[in-house]
């Protein structure tokens, strides 16, 4: 098996790196591997930076920034202003109002834009390769994880959850045959008055994850701890006065971590 990697810059993300892993089956064909990989990669670059044009806050001719001014067409003309406005009414929905875009009446998708985004591109560009000589795919975008392995496969990707909020070690090792995984903590969201203070969700989309992740950190532990129950959520939680907390399928456990 070999891996290749391609790291690109846009302006909806700081840094992304896209994984491909290659049977040694295809070894003679590597060179057109790569040439139609790097192909892809631009047009995921394209396709980023398109997104940011339609929903950048920094932009006052975005489309997200014309509908916070009063101006409802972006709801009728943009297919994916219209996707994310929907997303956003079932993820409030989905979360009992947990995670909320529209919170104080103001419409702002800012925490879904990223996810959603991977979302796309992952379905659109990467999750199609996955047959011949391709199988594995990873995307990294500040954060935001996506993977697909081949049916029938054994491959595995290492995924790593460190601890954030105190700057320690590792929290967890997880091994991904597909879905998505993202981590959220309270500082960086400016939700510090939150008590889960990191919050890490495995799920099938990234979109999903963060929206679940968010829905954490404003719920809080106690409310979320029923949440994660009732929806069957997957992944591993800092609490500031119960230390860590992880969850497979709605079911909970205490970790030591060293």
């Amino acid at each position: 098996m070999k891996i290749i990697s391609e790291t690109i810059q846009t302006a909806l993300f700081q840094q992304i790196k896209i994984s491909i892993i290659v049977s040694d089956m295809t070894i003679n064909n590597m060179a057109d591997i790569k040439g139609k990989f790097t192909m892809i990669t631009q047009h995921i670059k394209a396709r980023f930076n398109q997104i940011d044009q339609v929903f950048s806050l920094q932009k006052s001719a975005s489309l997200v920034n014309r509908f916070k001014n009063g101006d409802t067409r972006p709801l009728f003309h943009s297919h994916d202003f219209q996707a994310v406005y929907s997303l956003a009414r079932t993820s409030k929905e989905v979360t009992d109002g947990y995670f909320d875009p529209f919170d104080g009446g103001r419409y702002n998708p800012s925490d879904l834009i990223k996810s959603w985004a991977v979302d796309q591109v992952f379905a659109r560009y990467l999750k199609t390769l996955i047959n011949g000589p391709v199988v594995g795919i990873m995307i990294e975008a500040d954060g935001i994880i996506q993977t697909a392995v081949a049916k029938n496969s054994r491959l595995h990707w290492p995924i790593l959850v460190h601890d954030s909020y105190t700057g320690g070690g590792l929290l967890e090792k997880y091994q991904l045959a597909g879905g998505g995984i993202v981590t959220v903590n309270a500082q960086t969201t400016k939700r510090m008055q939150s008590a889960i203070k990191q919050l890490t969700i495995i799920s099938d989309r990234v979109s999903d994850a963060t929206m679940w992740a968010i829905a954490g950190l404003n719920a809080g532990t106690n409310r979320f701890l029923r949440l994660i129950n009732q929806k069957r959520l997957s992944g591993i939680l800092i609490d500031r006065a119960l230390g860590v907390i992880g969850f497979e399928s709605g079911k909970l456990r205490y970790k030591q971590v060293s």
